[in-house]
């Protein structure tokens, strides 16, 4: 007789991460929220669709379109950081002003990965919707294919073989 156990983890982070996290969660969770109701109010205005991400290719454009403007948010706290490195060497340079200015580059950055988080979290949501429905429709590439007769190519071998057999 084998006795069931439950699996248990350890959680070795401190009370403000785990507080952070779940701010972080939840902040997604309400900027999706928002995005739906955009994309919906959008469409009754329009008389469109929302935008659906029908296949993992619009999925990687939606993605790599989130990473350029991630990678301009942490390029834009890297000039900051830079400037405050400035005022290490130069005591006539505001050190106040150049922290500052990495506390909005970092605000603006948080913003900008929520939203990216969101939007990601959308295009998951709509990817899987549209993969697990589709599974098992043929594209019509595969359809032209299929009905088409195709000739066994020999071995590359082979045909060298033959090549120096007949000179």
């Amino acid at each position: 007789m084998r006795e069931e156990y439950e699996q248990m983890e350890l959680d070795t982070r401190t009370a403000l991460d785990t507080a952070i996290e779940a701010v972080a969660k939840d902040s997604i969770q309400t900027v999706l929220e928002m995005i739906q109701k955009h994309h919906q109010q959008v469409a009754r205005e329009a008389q469109t669709a929302p935008p659906f991400v029908r296949n993992r290719h619009e999925a990687y454009g939606i993605a790599a379109e989130q990473l350029v403007k991630i990678s301009m948010a942490v390029k834009a706290i890297k000039s900051d950081i830079d400037k405050l490195l400035g005022t290490l060497s130069d005591p006539n340079f505001n050190a106040v002003d150049a922290t500052s200015s990495i506390v909005n580059s970092a605000t603006a950055a948080a913003q900008i990965l929520i939203n990216a988080a969101a939007e990601m979290r959308r295009t998951l949501d709509n990817l899987y919707t549209a993969e697990m429905t589709t599974e098992d429709i043929t594209s019509p590439l595969e359809a032209a294919l299929a009905g088409e007769e195709f000739q066994e190519a020999e071995p590359a071998d082979s045909i060298e073989e033959t090549e120096t057999e007949d000179h």
